[in-house]
């Protein structure tokens, strides 16, 4: 029986080591969100739409408040931000993706809600001005989730 030189030996534990750390990368369901929050594909929603520890709001809410627009996340919806005074019966609903926004106004779901990617925009009696800034914030924010 002949036996393996070291540098043949050394280049299959090379080899093995690669493999086996190759198997440990990017594996099946799972994704690692905004501040390193590892989720399955299964709590991601359908589609994989959500990533645990991401919240649509944020970005959006950003841009609002940057544009002097009084907004504020809804503590009792996790998707939604109201948009002040709250007698503008103004507010911001988001979808998974601009799909599921669709079927939702469709459904009758959020009546006479405007869609703007995957958010669900609901107008109430703001001013124009005011329309046209949330409309610009949504518009920027595009269909990133």
């Amino acid at each position: 029986m002949r036996s393996c030189p070291p540098k043949a030996l050394a280049l299959l534990a090379a080899l093995i080591l690669i493999a086996l750390a190759a198997a440990g990368c990017g594996g099946a369901g799972t994704t690692v969100g905004p501040g390193g929050v590892r989720a399955s594909h299964a709590d991601q929603g359908a589609g994989g739409g959500r990533i645990v520890g991401f919240d649509p709001r944020n970005g959006p809410l950003g841009c609002l408040l940057a544009n002097r627009i009084q907004a504020r996340k809804d503590p009792r919806e996790p998707d939604r931000i109201d948009i002040l005074p709250a007698a503008s019966g103004a507010s911001i609903a988001f979808a998974s993706n601009a799909a599921e926004a669709q079927d939702r106004q469709l459904a009758d779901d959020a009546p006479g809600a405007e869609v703007i990617g995957p958010a669900l925009l609901t107008v109430g009696n703001l001013p124009d001005a005011d329309l046209n800034k949330v409309e610009s914030c949504l518009q920027a924010q595009g269909t990133r989730y």
